[in-house]
């Protein structure tokens, strides 16, 4: 296995930015809440500030009260405005989906939808087809289930729907149309996807019936009113530095402040304890409905272990560092049950592939995922990031790490969700 060039010799102690996740809902919920609401810890990336920026172009009135921090003053949701022109969501997925189906509940708004290159070649059948369900229009302007959407908000129906794929994007989606449209909603999925929509609900007062962890209801009336929003650290960036804590040398821990611990996402604090790394999570709180900690992170040795299927709803975005984690395990790596990876941002799978095949590591590349053995030695290379900030991320902390010098051909992307990320990285 990968044996790491860099040693920790000091406690250092270090923050990431706000959640991307949560970043959006509160944009999304300030908007459905009348009146005025503070936004705090805001995700000054690229994704979340489109996604402020278009609702700003539906009727919101937003004004900065520091880094992170915006006073949002919303006229309520039936009277948001259609845009002038296009919204722009960028390359934020989770954007474009969850406001689809926010606009497609209301009746006054007409909107286009769309984003960069990669966004538009994302799959939106998955949101459409459910939503035109519940009585909405979303079609695709060119015909080919991809953005640009073109949204005819109507008065939605009352809606039951079990999603074929444990998606927090399709279900976010459908909830917030049916927030929008004043109806009731009821959903199920295969596993638990994160779930920071429902805790959003809850902050706001709403009501949220489980009849399993799997299966929820949402009933109106959904009369929301602004609300102080405070956002914790996002663990899918805290990845980064929790696997470069533990695949480095030395003895010393690193200490990752404010970090966001919903249940549905700490898969990857369970995947890497698995696979023998030492994480303790300290300072435990609780903020706007969602678990906050902080987190000592320890070098220490690695080893394969099998990620179960449960477990990929709560690792899909850490996929391509968790992969980084395998190149210095012993025995090496593999990932199944993952090919939702193939609808990201780029084809995770592929993208990591190619990547770890220019370091002369041989993979076994599967439908839905990839398998390497125990990895000694790796070699220069100009990597490839497909415009893709995790990829991009994961083998800047490779590079770090292994001392191995590599190129990249763009890294910009990392503006999407980790501003900052070099900074912090140098900084070792």
């Amino acid at each position: 296995m990968l044996q790491p060039q860099i040693k920790l010799s000091n406690k250092k102690e270090i923050y990431v930015p706000g959640d991307k996740s949560i970043s959006h809902r509160s944009v999304l919920f300030s908007a459905l809440s009348q009146g005025k609401s503070e936004i705090h810890g805001f995700l000054e990336g690229e994704d979340p500030l489109h996604t402020l920026n278009c609702f700003v172009s539906l009727g919101l009135s937003v004004e900065p009260m520091g880094k992170g921090s915006y006073s949002v003053q919303s006229p309520g949701k039936n009277n948001l405005k259609s845009p002038v022109g296009v919204l722009d969501f960028g390359n934020a997925g989770t954007g474009i989906r969850l406001s689809a189906g926010l606009l497609a509940g209301l009746p006054q708004i007409t909107a286009t939808l769309t984003g960069d290159v990669s966004l538009c070649k994302r799959p939106m059948a998955r949101i459409m087809n459910p939503l035109r369900e519940m009585g909405a229009d979303v079609v695709s302007v060119e015909g080919n289930d991809r953005a640009p959407l073109r949204v005819m908000g109507k008065q939605l129906k009352n809606y039951s729907y079990t999603s074929p794929i444990a998606s927090a994007q399709i279900k976010s989606a459908l909830v917030l149309a049916a927030l929008a449209s004043e109806i009731s909603i009821e959903y199920k999925e295969s596993e638990v996807s994160r779930d920071h929509t429902e805790n959003m609900i809850r902050f706001l007062g709403g009501n949220i019936e489980h009849h399993s962890p799997v299966h929820f209801s949402v009933k109106p009336p959904y009369h929301f009113t602004g609300a102080k929003f405070v956002i914790p650290g996002d663990i899918s960036s805290a990845a980064f530095y929790i696997v470069f804590g533990l695949c480095a040398g030395g003895s010393e821990p690193l200490l990752i402040r404010n970090i966001g611990l919903n249940p549905s996402r700490v898969g990857i604090i369970t995947v890497l304890k698995n696979m023998g790394g030492r994480i303790e999570v300290i300072a435990k709180r609780l903020e706007c409905g969602e678990e906050i900690g902080d987190l000592l992170v320890y070098p220490s040795k690695l080893k394969r272990s099998v990620i179960t299927e449960d477990l990929i709803p709560s690792i899909i975005d850490e996929i391509p560092i968790l992969t980084i984690a395998g190149l210095f395990s012993e025995g090496g790596f593999e990932i199944k049950h993952a090919e939702e990876l193939r609808a990201k941002e780029s084809d995770r799978i592929q993208s990591m592939v190619s990547n770890l095949e220019r370091l002369g590591v041989t993979v076994n590349e599967s439908k839905d995922g990839y398998e390497f053995g125990e990895v000694g030695e790796i070699k220069s290379c100009a990597i490839e990031t497909f415009m893709d900030h995790r990829i991009a991320m994961s083998f800047a902390i490779l590079s770090k790490l292994s001392s191995v010098e590599l190129t990249f051909d763009d890294t910009s992307w990392v503006d999407t969700s980790f501003p900052g990320f070099f900074e912090i990285l140098k900084s070792f």
